[in-house]
């Protein structure tokens, strides 16, 4: 389907050695490039960005999926001499009640000509988790704590990146965080936003909360954006199962984002707000109160939750996710009941201590039972004695395999659209 070598059943363990040198020097130099862009623009509570963010959008309505309904331009001299045109955007996309909704992102742009065969690709970047606050919203500060990563070698490469916030970061409104629609739609809608021509590569790309909203993506991507050129898509240590992630996070430092999972059901399905909130006693309220309004960098999300401390009955939150109330809305936000119609890069390392590797070894299994075209990678990494430190490392991992992946992908559509002209 690719034109590479076929790899629908493809599994392989990479053993890793030392710290992937090449990796992290990519990533240091992406966090502390886009850094710049960050700091060296308005934050996020400026009057100019919050009337950017706040100012209702009359025609969100009669807007189409993916048409920019507003725009700012960062102001900065070609990507402050990075060679990047960069872009704040707000566009039409569609909840999980197929209403129209606003969602905010930013686009970056090589000033550079496109070298490579055919049009320009765009990646349709979705980034990991930064918080439920829309001060950690991605296009809000440029990057600076979620979108990172994965940026910096894709721009390098030529490709042009254009980034979802989702639902609620950034833009009013509570972030559906793991919502698997409101992700997947988010974040095929960016794409659309680029205007791009039949022809032009798309690929889908993300690492853990933006691994789960690019596999989202790729399962929804044949019936709700037909129209694009969806070439691939790259689906990193994705939470992809609300039922095998939960106990990880429980008990530990790491334990906000079950609380921000809790949340974001909560703001996906209001009408079931109430009955979620009555799971929990008056302490448990209170935490997911507070953690509406907290990033992944406050000293509050980094302190221990013991959600048995948490819940009306005393039982953990795992086992309330097979409460009636909890369910169905878990069974609707697990990915992997739908084969993506085009190649997957799936990863994972093996020691990650945040999302488990049975996570992608779990929807490996469920999309290769489904038919899919699926590249599988493990990357045996050592362990690092820091609660939560073993995430990382598994994306940055992924950078010397994913990178060549998405360049065949490109060449591969080039040339199967001279063959059909």
């Amino acid at each position: 389907m690719t034109g590479l070598p076929s790899a629908k059943m493809s599994t392989r363990r990479v053993r890793q050695s030392g710290n992937c040198p090449r990796a992290a020097t990519i990533v240091a130099t992406a966090i502390l490039s886009i850094a710049i862009a960050g700091f060296s623009t308005p934050t996020a509570g400026a009057s100019p960005l919050t009337e950017f963010y706040d100012a209702p959008v009359a025609a969100v309505d009669t807007a189409t999926l993916g048409e920019v309904v507003r725009s700012l331009p960062v102001n900065s001299p070609k990507g402050f001499g990075l060679g990047f045109d960069i872009e704040r955007i707000l566009y039409r996309s569609t909840d999980t009640h197929d209403q129209p909704m606003v969602v905010s992102g930013y686009t970056m742009t090589p000033t550079a000509p496109w070298v490579g065969p055919g049009p320009r690709p765009v990646i349709a970047y979705a980034p990991g988790t930064s918080g439920m606050a829309d001060r950690c919203a991605g296009s809000a500060v440029l990057g600076t704590v979620g979108s990172s990563p994965a940026i910096l070698p894709l721009l390098l490469a030529g490709y042009r990146v254009v980034a979802t916030d989702y639902q609620g970061l950034g833009t009013p409104g509570g972030h559906t965080y793991l919502n698997r629609v409101a992700s997947g739609r988010a974040l095929l809608d960016a794409a659309r936003t680029a205007d791009v021509e039949p022809t032009t590569p798309v690929v889908l790309f993300g690492y853990s909360e933006g691994g789960f909203a690019s596999a989202s993506a790729a399962e929804l991507a044949s019936t709700y954006a037909p129209e694009l050129n969806v070439r691939g898509a790259y689906v990193g240590a994705p939470p992809a199962d609300p039922t095998l992630n939960i106990d990880t996070l429980d008990n530990t430092r790491l334990g906000s984002a079950a609380l921000f999972t809790v949340d974001g059901m909560i703001n996906a399905y209001p009408e079931r707000a109430a009955g979620i909130r009555d799971l929990f006693d008056s302490d448990g309220i209170a935490a997911l109160d507070a953690a509406q309004n907290w990033c992944t960098t406050d000293p509050a999300a980094t302190a221990t939750v013991r959600t048995t401390e948490l819940t009306r009955d005393g039982r953990p939150l795992t086992e309330q996710l097979s409460n009636p109330v909890l369910a169905e809305i878990t069974e609707t936000n697990t990915v992997g009941r739908i084969a993506p119609a085009m190649p997957v890069y799936l990863s994972h390392a093996v020691e990650d201590d945040t999302v488990p590797v049975e996570q992608s070894r779990t929807l490996l299994g469920r999309w290769r039972d489904l038919g899919a075209d699926v590249t599988y990678r493990e990357y045996d990494l050592p362990a690092i004695p820091v609660e939560g430190a073993n995430h990382l490392p598994g994306s940055l991992a992924a950078y010397d395999d994913v990178m060549p992946w998405i360049a065949g992908l490109v060449r591969a559509g080039v040339e199967l659209a001279g063959t059909t002209r």
